[in-house]
């Protein structure tokens, strides 16, 4: 039996149970839901306590090309992170006692964890399981086998809007294999995002962990793959389109108020970024 095909099976198995969870009603995928490119499409999820969490739900679908995670880039360690969503009492609000428990009584799980090569139900199993599921979301594009040398598979409006997204310069940050997720930056590069009155504590960005005032309003680059399928944008929800998202980026990122058409083809080129249905 392949193991790492059953590794994979498990953590989806995991992904999608509710007693990862503290009150056992909510499980990962609650948040991050595969027809939606493992986003929600809300504008903010339900937390733990009952209350809406004070960002936008990332997509998951290639978190496994992010250098850092999260919308700030807090962590660059797929395990930390998933031990935050675990004991974030925003989020899981649990603890890896109990979860541990829950799956070590449970028989199932048992003969599920064995058959997947893991000795023991612990806490590195249980990760490992699911960042094995998670990293195996990744799916080619159009965009990736164009680059591969299938031509045909991009539109001239879509090659056009490649050109232009690299003539403004919108690979300066989106770039890499994951057109973006790999550094952070500046949320009003070229005039201020945040109206400095109305600012609110998710809006400061990385400044909430490093409380460096030169990281003020700093955020992790998205990635722009599956873009057209997880709206709403940004961390706080504030693009409901991505027509919308395009120009908020050329204005506060790069100070350039482009032509629509251009915009058009930006957005035309964006879309085939999207993972290819199976």
């Amino acid at each position: 039996m392949n193991k790492k095909k059953t590794k994979i099976q498990l953590g989806e198995q995991l992904f999608n149970d509710i007693l990862l969870s503290k009150n056992k009603l909510f499980s990962c995928a609650s948040c991050h839901h595969k027809n939606k490119a493992y986003a929600d499409g809300k504008a903010f999820s339900l937390g733990a306590d009952g209350k809406l969490l004070p960002v936008n739900t990332p997509s998951l679908e290639y978190v496994g090309l992010n250098y850092y995670f999260t919308w700030t880039g807090k962590f660059n360690d797929l395990n930390e992170h998933l031990n935050m969503l675990i004991t974030s009492n925003k989020i899981m609000n649990n603890s890896w006692d109990t979860v541990i428990n829950r799956l070590a009584s449970d028989k199932k799980y048992q003969e599920l964890f064995t058959l997947a090569g893991y000795h023991t139900i612990n806490q590195n199993s249980i990760s490992n399981a699911i960042i094995t599921f998670e990293l195996s979301l990744a799916r080619l594009s159009r965009f990736d086998l164009y680059l591969k040398g299938n031509f045909n598979q991009l539109t001239k409006n879509e090659i056009r809007g490649y050109q232009l997204f690299k003539d403004y310069g919108c690979s300066s940050c989106h770039q890499g294999v994951n057109i973006g997720g790999n550094m952070r930056q500046k949320f009003g590069v070229m005039r201020p995002y945040f109206d400095e009155k109305k600012v609110k504590i998710r809006d400061l960005g990385f400044f909430n962990s490093s409380h460096d005032e030169s990281e003020k309003y700093y955020f992790r680059v998205p990635s722009l793959r599956n873009v057209s399928k997880t709206s709403p944008y940004f961390h706080d929800a504030s693009a409901s389109t991505l027509k919308k998202a395009i120009r908020v980026m050329f204005k506060y990122q790069l100070g350039i108020f482009p032509n629509h058409e251009d915009v058009e083809h930006i957005e035309d080129f964006l879309k085939s970024l999207d993972a290819i249905d199976e």
